[in-house]
């Protein structure tokens, strides 16, 4: 997804984030995202994502690149992640000292399916997205990329009961935090737009 795609798909998004926006049931949202109408930041520069690929040690996947180069960050992705990191807030799973408890926990679960990879290892080498979540977090694992270089995607909640939910790319992430967005709306009453 290039840049001319993410910026309609992102502010439909917040546009219907902010009218679907119940004060007396949701969390405040930010004075900012309102008045601008916008869950997003500035768009990085390209030198902002090139420092933060020469920090990471890796280029990033095209469709977190172009992202980033729409919004650098991102507040509500979805209804259990507050905040979606920028460049200069991107780090490795296992160098997050405050995230490293996912690594732990995962690492010490057993499979029935032994060809299935351990998700440990996958946490332990994934790129960390979210911030701030609901005992939530997005991750990218960078050891799975398809021919046209994305990464896999992963959506990972404590409370599920499930572990981490693979999808092909970030873009297939966040589309899918779109759908669940209206998918818990329309569970309340609300139909999506």
């Amino acid at each position: 997804m290039n840049r001319e795609q993410w910026q309609p798909f992102l502010k439909r998004w917040s546009e219907e984030w902010i009218d679907g926006h119940d004060p007396e049931r949701d969390g405040p949202l930010d004075e900012e995202a309102v008045r601008d109408g916008w869950l997003g930041f500035v768009p990085a520069s390209a030198d902002e994502v090139a420092a933060a690929e020469a920090r990471l040690g890796r280029e990033l996947p095209p469709s977190l690149r172009e992202f980033l180069l729409t919004t650098n960050g991102w507040r509500d992705a979805g209804n259990f992640i507050y905040r979606l990191a920028g460049t200069s807030e991107l780090a490795w799973l296992a160098d997050t000292d405050e995230d490293s408890g996912w690594i732990d926990a995962y690492s010490e679960t057993e499979f029935a399916d032994e060809d299935m990879e351990p998700e440990g290892e996958i946490l332990a080498r994934s790129l960390r997205l979210s911030l701030d979540g609901d005992a939530a977090v997005m991750l990218l694992d960078p050891k799975d990329v398809d021919e046209r270089g994305e990464w896999a995607g992963y959506w990972l909640a404590s409370w599920s009961g499930m572990g981490p939910e693979r999808f092909d790319s970030f873009y297939d992430l966040m589309h899918d935090q779109y759908t669940r967005f209206h998918s818990l709306r329309r569970g309340r009453g609300e139909s999506e737009s």
